[in-house]
């Protein structure tokens, strides 16, 4: 009788292969709404877990938020929430470029304002100070509703470095209106 030892922590965390997490990708082409869900919850718990499958989901997601929803809402809106519930910096650009998004749905005029109709905006909330850099481009090159969606973002952020950006926008903006909500959300 042989008997073998190890020295493998009982504690180790499971690795997953990238198998699993392009199968879960290839999931999310269904039709099926609950399959998309259920792909969906299972790369967040990957994304989570692994720093493997998150880095092959912030190579992949980008690219496929860029595309925008022309195909199907539902699993761009899918991939847009992905990209902020896993705080996927990446994104950031491919999302700002869909911050007028925002007929998704009735929604109050607070609602609005707190960005529940606009999952780009949404997801470039969650991935927080990372995002700023992209958010604060907008302000170079967007137009005049590009900018003010970019306004609403950092004040969802609401970090420091989030307020200084639109301190700094204040003393550029060249809309009226927009540097009066500028002013009003910094409480100036």
């Amino acid at each position: 009788m042989t008997v073998v030892l190890t020295t493998a922590s009982i504690w180790a965390v499971p690795q997953h292969s990238t198998e699993s997490v392009a199968l879960a990708f290839e999931r999310l082409q269904s039709q099926s709404p609950s399959e998309i869900k259920e792909a969906s919850e299972q790369l967040v718990r990957l994304g989570k877990s692994d720093p493997k499958a998150r880095y092959y989901i912030a190579l992949h997601v980008p690219p496929l938020i860029e595309k925008g929803p022309k195909d199907y809402l539902g699993r761009w809106i899918t991939f847009v929430r992905l990209a902020g519930e896993l705080k996927i910096a990446e994104a950031a650009p491919a999302l700002a470029k869909w911050l007028t998004i925002d007929n998704i749905g009735e929604i109050s005029t607070a609602g609005f304002i707190r960005l529940e109709n606009n999952p780009a905006e949404a997801a470039l909330v969650q991935i927080a100070d990372l995002a700023i850099p992209t958010v604060i481009a907008v302000f170079d090159h967007g137009t005049l509703r590009e900018r003010r969606y970019a306004v609403y973002v950092l004040n969802q952020i609401n970090s420091s470095s989030a307020k200084g950006a639109l301190r700094e926008q204040l003393n550029r903006e060249p809309d009226e209106d927009l540097r009066d909500f500028i002013r009003k959300s910094l409480g100036s």
